[in-house]
């Protein structure tokens, strides 16, 4: 009885989750350790990589205990503070010339002890109070008009600076808040407004960034030079012309050495810890790591990572469903929505033909990330433990009570 006292203390609330976040876990912990070699030759320190890992995964966890003894009204009074948090962030890391990293202000030195991504607190920040908002905003048939004025006042600012250092990021986090929208029920015709006006923005963009010359990427890590990476990007998606083999470098296109690991895969892999393209890939053990999993597990091992983040989405959309107030489902499905949409970006870039910054939610090597998707998981056991019990649960419940 002791040990199930325990559980029902330290695990608490919806138990798939809980199941799916401890799998992740632990594919992470292998694929991690087998895809840092890189690392390791860089550092000549064997077990450093996966050392912090492990702290990181271990800190995530401390995390979600925390996070999830929060009430819900409370986790809305801290949306305010992740909002402000990630948008001071980001603004300092523009004028901070010590966090540049690779040309990209995404990182913020605190103290010279460690960095921190104020990207990943934005993106928090921003799911939390577009739910609060909602909430705020309700009417019979849903949300209220006016909540759209709210949410964009919020928004522009750190989606402009976001997009300015990542435009993957910026896309993904206006796709999720749409959604959430969309979920929300807020009036049609604004929501067909604001997809005409992104169809149209997004065509005009996209237009001109195939119109820039290659030359405006004249500084190092400039502006300018990210447009003309996007550019060269975005000619690369679906380009089938003929490659000269005897003018192909392959060691220059980590892409082909993605592509590579999936080809050898077969159906269970070569092996946790046997991936042969794992040194060639600069980004293996973050940005490309659902290649090495398929390279390591096979199809198998890739269905089941997928499956695992589809079955994270249904159980935020039972917890939405069931949620006592407007705030708490909205969240729910906003965490759900933002975790998969990450995820299915990057099994794309994995397995395609387009190169963007995405790690995999949990399962890529990481800091920030690691830990805010910790507190996004935490916050969705918080609400799972104030929903409405379904029928079963009820039934249970009643029994034990007139058994005693």
């Amino acid at each position: 009885m002791g040990g199930d006292k325990l559980k029902r203390i330290l695990f608490k609330g919806d138990k798939i989750i809980w199941a799916v976040f401890f799998i992740i876990c632990a594919i992470s912990w292998v694929e991690v350790f087998s895809a840092t070699s890189r690392q390791i030759s860089e550092t000549e320190n064997y077990w450093l990589p996966i050392i912090k890992h492990t702290a990181f995964l271990i800190g995530g966890l401390c995390v979600i205990f925390i996070m999830q003894n929060f009430e819900t009204k409370h986790i809305k009074k801290m949306s305010t503070f992740f909002y402000w948090l990630g948008v001071i962030g980001l603004i300092w890391a523009q004028f901070d010339p010590n966090s540049r990293i690779n040309g990209s202000a995404r990182w913020i030195n605190v103290f010279g002890l460690f960095t921190v991504q104020p990207m990943e607190f934005a993106k928090i920040g921003l799911v939390m109070m577009t739910a609060k908002i909602m909430s705020e905003h309700q009417n019979e048939s849903g949300t209220e008009s006016t909540a759209l004025k709210e949410i964009l006042k919020y928004s522009i600012l750190p989606i402009l600076i976001i997009l300015k250092e990542n435009l993957s990021t910026a896309a993904l986090l206006l796709l999720a808040l749409y959604m959430m929208m969309y979920i929300g029920k807020c009036p049609a015709k604004q929501l067909l407004s604001i997809a005409g006006i992104g169809i149209c923005v997004g065509a005009i963009g996209i237009t001109a960034i195939l119109l820039t010359p290659d030359s405006v990427a004249s500084k190092e890590g400039g502006f300018g030079s990210k447009v003309v990476t996007w550019k060269h990007r975005l000619e690369a998606i679906g380009d089938n012309q003929q490659i000269d083999p005897d003018n192909f470098k392959i060691d220059d296109d980590q892409r082909a050495h993605a592509n590579m690991a999936i080809a050898s895969s077969h159906i269970f892999g070569c092996g946790p810890g046997n991936s042969v393209q794992r040194d060639n890939i600069p980004h293996s053990y973050s940005d490309f790591i659902y290649a090495i999993i398929i390279e390591e597990l096979g199809l198998v091992g890739g269905v089941v990572v997928l499956l695992l983040y589809l079955t994270f989405l249904y159980r935020s959309g039972k917890i939405a469903n069931r949620s006592e107030d407007a705030f708490s489902a909205y969240l729910a499905m906003g965490i759900g929505i933002i975790i998969t949409l990450q995820a299915l970006l990057h099994m794309y870039i994995s397995v395609g033909d387009f190169v963007t910054g995405q790690p995999l939610p949990l399962m890529s090597q990481g800091g920030t990330s690691v830990v805010i998707n910790c507190i996004y998981i935490g916050m969705l056991l918080s609400i799972s433990r104030h929903t409405h019990k379904s029928e079963p649960e009820a039934v249970a419940e009643n029994a034990t009570s007139d058994n005693q």
